[in-house]
């Protein structure tokens, strides 16, 4: 430890790359190295207010590029208030050296907190922030107990990248390629162009994006894929699909298991239509439950809102042409700023004592619907009652023009819903954002007839659903492999279907995400589907809606219903699918509702 603390002394008394001070009352220092324990340099930019003394730091660590796209940033405004703030490109990435490994980020996290700490103008404390692969940094840098380290913002993380790669076992094929091909663009460019300036983020173009949404998405076998020199620059995407089901791969990467070597109290945010909403949920509850200190305990905290991946401001109060009221919006910039002044009081004074517990409730939620926040306890809530919503259909419930139907009895003898999936015309996504779902009409999708379609009769009072989804289907299918998904939506009285949440199930991973097994054609199972999560009133005069099929495409790779070894099989076969509704095989939907 000693040695490392010399190396970072060392590190923190040499000079930038560059100066610059924008305004009287900042100094931006570019590029100030530091060496990792293993000899690699990273690179940082440090905000920092101009006057003397010595300050608390929040570091924030990201593979996007460091550099601000405005001279008025989020890094220049924390350092206004008060911060030193120290932005660095992550190993392999635009400035810093070496060969980034995605997601291996505890050791130089942890390398980087101390070095931070050890910077002249820096008081010994170090917070950090950020969202997405932001958050993971800090996730996997902190059960290593960086001795510095004060307290984390993650915004929109995982608790088990397994979990967020193959999500019920299908492949999150449409941000991890994008996301891949991305990074290997700054790899290519550091390779073939080594005078060129990397500080600054560089990703697909307007063509290349055009060609993975026509071309390369649809590509098979997955692991053929060649878009610009995928293999050699972006290896790491092709290491994910050599490892379907959970095994020792994922463990660097699973942080719930590692819930229980967190020391410091964490602020999670994320939306309702955050892809990584699940995680983001799991990682508040199991750090409450289980964090190495009765402190850390105490202090996680949590918020939800109607938002989407990306970070929300005062003005976020919709997602795309879905308005949710003027309190939609929040200053999460403004929290970032209370969260770590509560932490790291007394700038340049660090006190003896801890401070005291963050005041008021541990969850804040914003129910969609009636669009008002509330305070909670707990999370899932106590109180929940999960309900079942049961499938019904006479003529079948194929399509809109189906006679698909949801509510709570039980189902007598009825004839079971067919439909065939076909991989060659899979059910489409729709409108996404990055990493983002989004509430859109999904009567498009719903009019087809390889999706089932089961919706409620109009509500006469307020169904307020608060937490987890499950869809409990029983199934057969003709394929030894094969998927379904599931799709909530809240259909309006002018018939808008608003999408809220939806999840998927690869028949091999039905029971056991380590171990696969093949289907039997034609015989009966049972599949359950993580939904997702949601916060939502249905409205009087408001029916639920729930869709049933085999693809979300290209969000997921499509199942080619050979049963062949994933990634692997160029070939393709339809699938005939069969859900049942009747007292022995009873598939329902299972909400989570919360008395009024």
């Amino acid at each position: 430890m000693r040695r490392l603390a010399l190396l970072f002394t060392l590190a923190a008394l040499a000079a930038p790359t560059a100066q610059q001070a924008p305004a009287a009352d900042l100094v931006i220092d570019k590029n100030v190295e530091a060496r990792m324990r293993d000899g690699v340099v990273l690179r940082a930019d440090v905000y920092r207010p101009s006057g003397p003394g010595r300050r608390p730091a929040l570091l924030q660590r990201t593979p996007y590029s460091k550099h601000p796209e405005t001279a008025d940033s989020q890094f220049h405004r924390l350092a206004r208030a008060g911060f030193v703030v120290v932005v660095q490109d992550t190993r392999g990435r635009y400035m810093s050296d070496g060969v980034a490994v995605p997601h291996d980020e505890g050791a130089d996290g942890y390398d980087t907190v101390e070095w931070v700490a050890t910077l002249p103008y820096v008081d010994g404390r170090v917070g950090m922030f950020g969202g997405s692969y932001s958050a993971t940094v800090q996730l996997l840098a902190a059960p290593l107990k960086p001795p510095s380290l004060v307290a984390l913002f993650p915004s929109a993380s995982y608790a088990s990248r397994y979990d967020m790669v193959f999500q019920g076992g299908a492949f999150y094929l449409g941000d991890g390629l994008s996301w891949s091909l991305g990074q290997s663009k700054d790899v290519r460019r550091r390779l073939l162009e080594p005078q060129a300036d990397r500080d600054g983020e560089i990703g697909l173009t307007s063509e290349e994006r055009k060609q993975l949404h026509s071309t390369w998405y649809r590509q098979l076998p997955l692991a053929s894929m060649e878009a610009l020199q995928l293999r050699r620059y972006a290896p790491g995407y092709f290491e994910l699909l050599q490892h379907p089901s959970y095994d020792r791969f994922w463990t660097t990467f699973d942080v719930a298991a590692k819930h229980p070597q967190f020391e410091v109290p964490a602020y999670h945010l994320t939306g309702w239509y955050d892809s990584l909403l699940n995680g983001t949920l799991a990682n508040f509850s199991g750090l409450r439950a289980n964090a190495g200190s009765e402190r850390a305990r105490r202090n996680q905290r949590l918020i939800v809102g109607p938002w989407t991946h990306a970070r929300p401001t005062a003005a976020t109060t919709a997602i795309g042409d879905v308005s949710y009221g003027a309190d939609a919006g929040f200053d999460s910039e403004g929290l970032i700023v209370r969260w770590f002044r509560h932490w790291m009081p007394n700038a340049g004074v660090p006190e003896a004592g801890a401070p005291p517990d963050w005041p008021g409730a541990p969850v804040r939620l914003f129910l969609m619907g009636e669009n008002r926040w509330r305070d909670e306890q707990e999370w899932p809530l106590r109180r929940a009652q999960p309900t079942r919503f049961y499938l019904h259909a006479d003529a079948g419930a194929n399509g809109l023009t189906g006679d698909g139907r949801l509510d709570r009895i039980a189902p007598a003898p009825e004839r079971p819903d067919a439909f065939e999936y076909d991989p060659a015309n899979p059910v489409p996504t729709g409108r996404v954002g990055a990493y983002s779902r989004m509430p859109v009409d999904r009567r498009e999708f719903q009019a087809r007839k390889d999706v089932l379609v089961y919706t409620s009769a109009p509500l006469t009072e307020p169904l307020e659903v608060v937490g987890p989804i499950t869809a409990v289907l029983w199934i057969a299918s003709t394929a030894t492999d094969t998927d379904f998904t599931a799709a909530v939506s809240d259909v309006q009285p002018d018939g808008t279907a608003r999408a809220l949440t939806d999840g998927i199930t690869r028949a091999r991973y039905r029971n056991s995400k380590t171990t696969p097994e093949l289907l039997e054609s034609g015989k009966r199972y049972e599949v359950r589907i993580d939904v997702g999560a949601t916060g939502n009133v249905f409205l009087p005069g408001h029916r639920i809606r729930l869709e049933i099929s085999s693809s979300n495409f290209p969000r997921y790779d499509r199942n080619p219903n050979t049963g062949a070894p994933f990634a692997t099989d160029a070939t393709t076969v339809v699938a005939r699918q069969s859900v049942f509704h009747e007292p022995a095989a009873a598939s329902h939907l299972v909400l989570p509702v919360i008395p009024r």
